[in-house]
């Protein structure tokens, strides 16, 4: 075994622990998710900009999530769980809605979300749920609205909790403002030791960069700890077994070649969901998963109706049991996010497949990513000849139409194989994958580009904010 699989299996592909007879017994209940059955609490913890290669559940050996980690032990992690654009209020339209970014009409960075789009609070009302948002939203007015409470700071979930009605089941949000950019080195005791990070291959071996990357454990680590108050609070109100809480995140981490990209690390997600009275503890799904589908689940679940129009298909199957397959292919796209791009995906566990609309153009980084400390140290780097040519890629002037990646002996997906007459086969299939769901979700190319409102060299802002 080559090392980047031992990295990729150390991170994403962890052999599921074995169930016991009970736990086993406790899955056998069927859940039907009718009107006639209690419906669970919901409760979505939304972590900003990270991957699961940060969390200890997925095999990191350093970091510090032991309440993430715990949820995971108690309940079931996806292994293979994918956003479906690695931009944040993109992301989090399709996670209210069921439906792609660009089918929301909300899939560029800051859009808001349209007030005729449906969203999981107005859709779980009429089964008595009462509704909140805390903290991170960044779905816009119109949406915010359609929530009984929202409440602006993150330990405001514990008013929410305190003063919901009792008698109705509760769906809340807590849209964390960790991990993301810029980071509050030291926010934990202890901070995270430097030389206790792992640094992606796409990343230079930097002190800069380790540095970088401690604070942004740090940031992950203070995150894991709210967390732990609030599953404490759910059992000391004694609901925390009738609530199905789902714990990922929008995007992956706030680094170059990662976030507002299409490639693994910035669109693989961890995914943990953690439910004592219906999941078994210690399951996992190995499958494809995208979280398209997270609306149709809670739905389900919950014993409503999931709309004609909503894209994605309830995982409620897979909760009960991992085993059943996960899906044929998961498809994503990336749109305007403070520089303009236009590109889509498709990959099916093995092979990534990714179509640029502007290969004229070179890799979109996001503006947070370009003033970070290790975007700075790699153009230091490149300029005195001392990146990896693989770590050089960010900088490439342009990139190709198209890109094809083997995940299974190229996980970092430095090699593209679309000109490999070995993969030909492998192209053409993924190629027409991708344009029938180009087709069947209606996913029409702008009409006009966007201006790029921050300067991919020098982090400067050039344009005036998007509208």
């Amino acid at each position: 075994m080559n090392k980047q699989q031992h990295t990729r299996r150390r991170f994403l592909q962890h052999s599921a622990l074995a169930m016991t007879g009970a736990a086993l017994a406790g899955v056998g209940n069927a859940w039907s998710g009718t009107q006639t059955d209690s419906p669970p609490n919901i409760l979505w913890l939304i972590g900003d900009d990270v991957g699961p290669q940060e969390f200890g559940c997925y095999g990191h050996p350093t970091i510090r999530t032991p309440n993430i980690d715990r949820l995971s032990r108690q309940g079931l992690r996806f292994s293979q769980a994918y956003v479906t654009t690695s931009s944040c209020s993109p992301s989090r339209s399709c996670l209210f809605t069921g439906k792609y970014p660009h089918s929301t009409g909300a899939e560029n960075l800051h859009d808001p979300l349209p007030a005729d789009q449906k969203i999981l609070p107005e859709l779980l009302r009429p089964r008595g749920y009462y509704s909140g948002n805390v903290a991170k939203c960044h779905l816009g007015a119109a949406a915010a609205a359609k929530f009984d409470r929202v409440l602006g700071k993150v330990d405001d979930w514990k008013q929410f909790l305190t003063e919901r009605p009792k008698d109705r089941p509760f769906f809340l949000s807590v849209g964390f403002f960790d991990a993301h950019r810029n980071f509050d080195r030291g926010c934990v005791d202890p901070p995270h030791d430097p030389q206790d990070v792992i640094v992606p291959p796409f990343l230079p071996d930097a002190p800069e960069v380790r540095e970088d990357l401690a604070a942004f454990y740090d940031e992950t680590c203070r995150m894991d700890s709210v967390i732990g108050e609030i599953v404490q609070e759910l059992e000391s109100q004694g609901v925390l077994d009738n609530t199905l809480i789902l714990f990922y995140g929008d995007n992956g981490m706030p680094f170059p070649r990662a976030k507002t990209t299409l490639y693994d690390s910035g669109i693989l997600t961890p995914l943990v969901v953690h439910w004592p009275s219906r999941i078994a503890a210690g399951s996992v799904h190995h499958g494809l998963t995208s979280l398209v589908d997270l609306a149709p689940t809670m739905l389900e679940c919950a014993g409503v109706p999931i709309p004609a129009d909503v894209q994605g298909k309830s995982l409620l199957p897979q909760f009960l049991d991992p085993g059943i397959a996960g899906r044929e292919y998961i498809f994503a796209e990336k749109n305007w996010h403070d520089l303009d791009d236009h590109s889509r995906a498709v990959c099916d566990g093995r092979f990534k497949y990714i179509r640029n609309a502007f290969p004229e153009r070179p890799l979109p980084t996001a503006a947070d990513c370009i003033n970070s400390p290790t975007f700075r140290t790699m153009q230091a780097m490149r300029d005195a000849g001392t990146l990896s040519k693989e770590q050089m890629l960010l900088f490439r002037s342009r990139r190709n139409a198209e890109e094809l990646y083997d995940l299974e002996y190229d996980c970092n997906e430095f090699r593209s194989l679309v000109d490999d007459p070995a993969y030909r086969s492998v192209l053409e299939r993924l190629r027409g994958e991708l344009d029938r769901w180009i087709e069947e979700t209606n996913d029409v190319p702008p009409s006009k580009s966007y201006p790029d409102e921050f300067d991919g060299e020098t982090g400067k802002r050039i344009h005036p904010p998007h509208k």
